[in-house]
């Protein structure tokens, strides 16, 4: 059974402790730093991954000139879903739904268009009439399956959970969309074009899942001890007829993907130490070298092979 627990904080509203915080609200936990060092997420760890600690720095609530963050459709899709299955109450008070019809150029519909605008710099997700149609459609589809509905209401939703990383001493932050009581199986709530196998396979690998499903059973097993975890997606497509699929990751999988992670984690810490926060390159070797892709190469050897190209 996982037990909930939440250490005080530091007299200005930070977290010192590892712990659950079940009162941290989202905004705040992708908004602004919750604990009194700098500390880092599955996302942040995949950012200076996939791109580098420069990139991470700047979106980063580190960054005095951070940009406005733009929520692109997709995620406002999955972000919509996800509050409508897990946290129904803030629905009303964090979405604005154009009427059916909506033409921002139309003097029609101008009252709208204000209302929206106003809507969005409060904080509030705009959506089209047809987008939250689908996203209720969805939702029916989840809460319909009666794995994937199991699976999204045996726990705890939306608990910000916080661990110190051993090696490095970084804050390590983890928002589960589900906190199981049992804690055997951490559902993860996603959303696809297309959940065909090789398809999905591919757009996880793409999207970091498995770094996520690490970074999440890491943090896990630090607060609540090492046991045998499951990680599965529980995915809806975003078109009709809205097919749900449960997939559980591979645990090798998992650990090729804690590699990535650690490398990351160092490169944060380290970052932190020094507050240098570099991009592609380093000071040491500024000057990339750069080559022709594989790809490419293969089709000129193939081509010098048949006489159609010559040194």
């Amino acid at each position: 059974m996982t037990e909930l627990f939440a250490p005080p904080l530091s007299p200005d509203g930070l977290i010192v402790h590892p712990g659950a915080y079940p009162d941290v609200s989202a905004e705040d936990y992708h908004g602004r730093e919750i604990c009194v060092r700098p500390s880092v997420s599955s996302s942040g760890l995949k950012l200076i991954s996939s791109k580098s600690p420069r990139h991470y720095w700047a979106a980063s609530s580190m960054n005095p000139n951070r940009p406005e963050r733009k929520e692109k459709a997709h995620f406002a899709i999955g972000k919509a879903l996800h509050d409508v299955l897990l946290l129904s109450d803030r629905f009303g008070t964090h979405y604005y739904i154009l009427p059916e019809g909506y033409n921002a150029r139309s003097r029609e519909f101008e009252e709208y268009r204000r209302a929206a605008e106003y809507a969005a710099r409060k904080g509030r997700t705009v959506l089209t009439k047809t987008q939250h149609e689908m996203i209720l459609a969805m939702a029916d589809q989840l809460v319909n399956d009666e794995l994937a509905s199991a699976l999204l209401t045996a726990g705890t939703p939306e608990m910000t959970l916080v661990a110190i990383e051993p090696e490095t001493q970084v804050y390590l932050r983890a928002r589960p969309d589900v906190l199981p009581t049992t804690m055997e199986i951490i559902p993860d709530i996603k959303t696809a074009a297309d959940a065909s196998l090789d398809v999905y396979e591919r757009a996880a690998t793409r999207f970091g899942y498995f770094q996520s499903a690490a970074h999440y059973l890491d943090v896990i097993e630090q607060l609540y001890g090492a046991a045998k975890r499951k990680f599965v997606l529980v995915t809806v497509e975003k078109e009709y007829p809205y097919v749900v699929t449960i997939d559980q990751l591979d645990d090798v999988d998992i650990d090729f993907a804690r590699l990535r992670n650690r490398a990351a984690l160092n490169r944060f810490a380290e970052c932190v130490k020094t507050g240098e926060w570099p991009a592609y390159t380093s000071r040491q070797k500024p000057i990339r070298q750069l080559m022709m892709a594989p790809y490419e190469r293969a089709l000129i050897n193939q081509a010098i092979e048949r006489g159609e190209l010559s040194y």
